[in-house]
């Protein structure tokens, strides 16, 4: 009977891992610049779970995945959102040199039939100085029509230059993630900020980890610093690169709880360091306090008050 259990739990197991293997793949198509980072994330928990399959386990992939997915349902909401805000922009714009290019066209049709009666009248002019006079004033019209018409016209592509420029720019911004930070490949502050706004929205108690490196820092050493961070927590917690010497990680549990773990991961972090300093805080989030006032804290965080030597 407890075989045919095991098997059903491991068959149960297999299921879930396999349906958020799938979300992941999902997010990646439907947003690419966006879902690959979550994706990834996803990728993760069969790694969590192949070495803690418990159904506490369980329950915190479960809300991993949930907080993943709701961070995801903004992320590319604001994404998506500024493709049709620019495309607006553009066909307002679009629209806008229409009309000009209409104007300026139908000023061209009145100056040239203008000029063709012109040129009809003076053709029948018999005095050589006034044939001279009408040809003179033919050629100044024509002069000064085109200086207009050109000014119209390189307004108009200078116009739609920088709106191209405005359109490539944005282009290549969202080619690039948003939320990763390019020198160390660390998911950056403004990715952490969404998760610190998606913990709040979830209504449950968390904290903040902040470690901080003193001395000499690089991308290089706070990038082997998040490595040695990730290897003592559980593979699905994710890293911020929070500030230029802070990296940054949340639990789901009250500082109480996980007091105990904090002073372990200062512990584990001292291992192959440098004789720079490096020192770990745990903020908890307080009842009511806004996203806001919670990064305030983290600013303004007692950086020696847990120290790894």
């Amino acid at each position: 009977m407890n075989s045919n259990r095991e098997a059903d739990d491991r068959a149960a197991l297999a299921c879930y891992l396999s349906t958020v293997v799938a979300i992941g793949n999902c997010l990646a198509e439907v947003c690419p610049q966006v879902g690959t980072m979550y994706r990834d994330r996803l990728l993760k928990l069969p790694r969590r779970l192949g070495f803690d399959a418990t159904a506490r386990a369980l329950e915190q992939s479960r809300d991993a995945v949930e907080t993943d997915l709701l961070e995801f349902a903004r992320a590319a909401g604001a994404w998506t959102g500024m493709g049709p805000r620019h495309a607006g922009q553009l066909l307002d714009h679009l629209r806008d040199t229409e009309e000009t290019m209409k104007a300026s066209a139908d000023l061209q049709n009145a100056f040239l039939d203008d000029l063709a009666d012109h040129l009809l009248t003076s053709a029948e002019v018999d005095e050589e100085g006034q044939l001279r006079s009408a040809l003179k004033r033919c050629a100044a019209g024509l002069g000064a029509y085109a200086r207009r018409a050109k000014i119209e016209k390189l307004s108009a592509i200078e116009d739609l230059r920088r709106r191209r420029e405005e359109i490539e720019k944005w282009l290549g911004e969202a080619t690039r993630s948003t939320y990763i930070d390019h020198e160390t490949g660390l998911l950056n502050r403004i990715a952490a900020e969404l998760r610190i706004q998606t913990e709040i929205g979830k209504d449950q108690t968390f904290c903040v980890i902040v470690v901080t490196k003193t001395g000499e820092v690089t991308n290089e050493r706070m990038k082997e610093l998040a490595d040695r961070l990730a290897a003592t927590i559980r593979p699905y917690d994710v890293i911020f690169h929070w500030s230029p010497d802070q990296l940054l990680t949340i639990f789901e549990a009250s500082g109480a709880e996980i007091a105990a773990r904090v002073q372990q991961i200062s512990g584990w972090l001292v291992e192959g360091a440098s004789e720079a300093r490096t020192m770990v805080s745990a903020l908890e989030h307080r009842d009511q306090e806004s996203a806001n006032d919670l990064i305030a804290r983290i600013e303004s965080v007692s950086r020696p008050e847990l120290t790894a030597r």
